[in-house]
């Protein structure tokens, strides 16, 4: 089932490496994006955000400790902080794909103002300080490493690790029945359903000490459905914020257009969502899956895609 190693090598000394690996590669992208904050950089700073805050979860799961619970919300904010100038670097990304016909030329001069002041406001978020800070709060991190090393024996480990598993996978298999049940496709229930899905894609990818390189590959199918996800959310998104403007300008009847064609694109991604997810629990390796494993059977029914009218104000996701 696991993926056994020399005595010499304990799994604490395997999550250390994972760790560090990690600081180093959230360091890096931190200072990338600092200095240029473009989509790139901003994409990949919350991805190797996200991936240590998976760590945090499973070293917590293991000690315990509410310090480390403490240093994951540091990281949470980090990661919320980015939030707002994603969000306008996506929109700008398809509107730019977008036939420029009337409006759009104007609206993506608008998205290019709002993406000026959240540059401004994340490189002042991005302060050298304030990493040197996560530093010393990572090095408590490590510390308590060091003490589960003394004190917690593999089995232990690993018995922690299989319940922080199933614990994400059961969250992630609810919300996909809830996201099913309805008779169209609930947008909250959607955002909440990817949500649950990255974090059991991180903590898969943290676990790897435990579970074997062999789940990686069951991670990155589970990926594939949440950029499906998340695709047609933001789709959703920008249609939305367009909707709202044009509305302001008393000119939505010129971007009507503009705002089927994107409803198309989004239903077209939703019949994607629908067929990826519809076939989840193959998403998932053996190896991982023995790991994990539930005694319930979920079966998932095809739902008719109705795409129900989105709200302007779109959870962000974190």
């Amino acid at each position: 089932m696991f993926v056994y190693h020399s005595p010499a090598v304990t799994r604490t000394d395997e999550f250390q490496l994972v760790l560090d690996d990690s600081w180093k590669k959230f360091s890096v992208t931190w200072k990338k994006a600092r200095i240029k904050a473009s989509e790139k950089s901003i994409h990949d700073l919350r991805v190797s955000t996200r991936r240590f805050i998976a760590i945090l979860e499973l070293v917590q799961a293991l000690s315990k400790s509410d310090e480390i619970g403490k240093v994951r919300r540091n990281f949470k904010k980090v990661l919320k902080g980015m939030g707002p100038l994603r969000d306008v670097q996506v929109q700008l990304n398809h509107v730019s794909q977008m036939k420029q016909v009337d409006l759009l030329p104007a609206f993506r001069r608008r998205l290019k103002r709002r993406e000026r002041r959240e540059i401004e406001n994340i490189q002042n978020q991005l302060k050298y300080g304030k990493r040197r800070r996560l530093r010393k709060a990572v090095k408590l991190v490590r510390s308590e490493l060091n003490r589960l090393d003394e004190s917690v024996g593999e089995d232990r480990i690993t018995r922690g690790v299989e319940r922080l598993l199933a614990l994400r996978r059961n969250k992630f298999l609810k919300l996909q029945r809830q996201l099913h049940g309805f008779q169209g496709l609930d947008e909250q229930a959607l955002h909440e359903t990817r949500v649950a899905l990255k974090k059991l894609r991180y903590v898969i990818e943290a676990a790897q000490p435990v579970i074997g390189s062999s789940a990686l590959k069951g991670a990155r199918k589970m990926q594939a459905l949440q950029r499906l996800m998340g695709d047609s959310r933001d789709i959703a998104l920008v249609g939305a914020e367009l909707e709202e403007w044009a509305k302001k300008k008393g000119r939505t009847i010129a971007i009507i257009p503009a705002l089927q064609r994107l409803k198309d694109k989004r239903e077209s991604l939703i019949r994607r969502v629908v067929d990826a997810s519809s076939g989840l629990e193959k998403t998932l390796e053996p190896e991982t899956a023995q790991v994990i494993a539930e005694t319930t059977q979920v079966v998932v029914s095809q739902p008719q895609v109705v795409v129900s009218p989105v709200p302007a104000d779109l959870p962000r996701v974190q």
